[in-house]
């Protein structure tokens, strides 16, 4: 049997590598660890055929879907710029709990990183270390108890889309890192969390580029299992 696929190539040309990152695979090398990361099985594939490969930016480890990898050092520093300037458009689905009103919304808040769980959290404008999280989101698919949403990520703090929601009351489910009761949920054992789409300038052309990721089995069992209780609600 040949080697099983570790990641799922979406696009590749002279300039960029796109891929759909499998939830639980850390996206790039933590210091002083050997535990295996994307950023170095693309650099073993493409290396292979001497390219060098450079990363512009990451997705939590328990977050699925895309990321793109630059392969000469001309679209590693234009993609670096792209990101630094956030202009990247990064749409997530997130699967929350309750339900949402509103069919679209905007949240922004201050979010500082604490060596305690090393997590961000929610503090005032003016606390020393805040740094400005915004982003917008839709509303998809409304449950019985939960909402399918698209969020459009406008910053890229660390679990920002987590700790923004968790922060209003609707956490995502399976995140038992900002919500240890989510232990209790056996459909998914991670973040319902997967980076869907992502566009950008291309490096070379300059032109708008737009990838997609498929979403995972375990968000999809998720979703039809809300569908079926907001059936059998209707229903009752």
């Amino acid at each position: 049997m040949g080697r099983k696929r570790e990641f799922y190539i979406v696009h590749q040309d002279k300039d960029i590598f796109v891929v759909d990152k499998p939830a639980g695979l850390l996206s790039v090398p933590i210091p002083n660890s050997n535990v295996k990361n994307l950023f170095d099985l693309v650099a073993e594939h493409l290396g292979r055929h001497g390219v060098r490969v450079g990363s512009v930016h990451r997705i939590d480890r328990y977050t699925s879907g895309l990321m793109v990898f630059s392969k000469n050092e001309r679209a590693h520093h234009n993609m670096l710029e792209q990101f630094k300037n956030h202009t990247p458009e990064r749409c997530y689905l997130a699967i929350v709990r309750g339900v949402l009103k509103e069919d679209e919304g905007e949240l922004i808040h201050y979010l500082k990183l604490i060596k305690e769980g090393f997590r961000n959290i929610v503090v005032d404008k003016e606390e020393e270390g805040a740094t400005y999280a915004h982003l917008t989101y839709k509303v998809r698919e409304r449950f019985a108890e939960n909402t399918l949403v698209e969020v459009y990520l406008d910053t890229g703090l660390k679990n920002q889309i987590r700790v923004q929601f968790n922060e209003i009351g609707h956490q995502l489910v399976g995140d038992q890192h900002y919500a240890p009761e989510e232990e209790q949920e056996p459909l998914i054992n991670r973040q319902a969390l997967h980076a869907y789409r992502l566009a950008f300038e291309h490096p070379r052309t300059g032109k708008k580029v737009s990838y997609e990721a498929k979403i995972p089995a375990d968000m999809l069992r998720l979703i039809d299992r809300f569908r079926w209780n907001r059936e059998r609600a209707e229903e009752s």
